[in-house]
């Protein structure tokens, strides 16, 4: 049975599309890109990452102000001083979720406000050998951990954030097409839960004019991948033949970030290379 509070929201809703109750909303007017997230803050998890970076570096293109995150600080800076004056850094640890308040109010005081929050961040459980039969408790904690339960509370915290001071803002999650595949991985299984997240946010995020959507990237050209040869992207694990491009995730990122996605609500675009549509594995 739902709570009391669902059952009046669900009446509100009946009533107002019964009476057909409008609202004065201005047609959306889209910008040219220069100027598409000119006056925007957003923070970016896992932003010295490979996917991460290109994103944090389409964003500011985009006219974007940008605070990276992640645990290294000695790297966070290097990519800092490579994006230039429109990005700071902040050290967030995803696995400590009682920091996130503390590390949001600490990433605001930058530009002076956060509107959009990209998690980039991820994990996977590296060693040989690697087997359903054999993953300890400890590496699926790890694992879960940073992708699904810092990942939650990370959307939670900046969810209150945004409430709080009435920001129209963006969530946008990079899941990953293994989501789709047989979940006996402890890094499949999380993103798999993330589907659930997307979807459940969006859901109770939008009465709040929160956009929250995900982008599922399949095998990506990025330091996470160990099999990249001669710099080629040439793959056998999809059926386009290639890995994908950071930057290709990084411009549907800018898109899904923008006013641009705002008709796209709780989806996960895939960018797979058909790896788990076509090509079930």
């Amino acid at each position: 049975m739902g709570s009391i509070k669902d059952k009046i929201r669900g009446l509100i809703f009946t009533y107002e599309r019964a009476h057909k109750w409008q609202k004065d909303i201005p047609i959306t007017n889209i910008k040219e890109d220069g100027q598409l997230l000119e006056g925007k803050t957003a923070l970016v998890t896992g932003g010295s990452g490979g996917i991460g970076f290109e994103i944090a570096k389409k964003l500011i293109a985009c006219g974007c102000n940008v605070v990276i995150a992640g645990t290294n600080s000695a790297k966070l800076s290097q990519k800092r001083e490579l994006l230039g004056d429109k990005c700071q850094s902040v050290v967030i640890n995803v696995s400590d979720v009682s920091s996130f308040d503390e590390k949001i109010s600490q990433a605001s005081k930058f530009f002076g406000s956060i509107d959009i929050l990209v998690c980039s961040h991820g994990i996977h459980t590296k060693r040989d050998n690697f087997d359903f039969l054999t993953v300890t408790k400890e590496e699926y904690d790890s694992v879960m951990n940073v992708n699904l339960k810092g990942t939650y509370f990370l959307c939670q915290s900046i969810a209150k954030y945004m409430i709080h001071r009435k920001i129209n803002g963006h969530i946008l999650i990079i899941s990953s097409q293994s989501a789709l595949e047989p979940s006996w991985s402890p890094y499949r299984l999380s993103k798999r839960g993330i589907e659930g997240i997307i979807e459940g946010m969006a859901q109770r995020l939008i009465e709040h004019q929160i956009v929250v959507n995900g982008l599922g990237p399949g095998p990506t050209a990025t330091t996470m991948q160990d099999n990249l040869i001669d710099g080629s992207i040439y793959t056998a694990d999809n059926p386009i033949g290639r890995y994908t491009m950071p930057e290709e995730v990084a411009e549907f990122a800018k898109m899904l970030v923008s006013d641009l996605g705002n008709t796209i609500i709780g989806q996960t675009l895939y960018m797979s290379g058909g790896r788990g549509i076509i090509d079930k594995r």
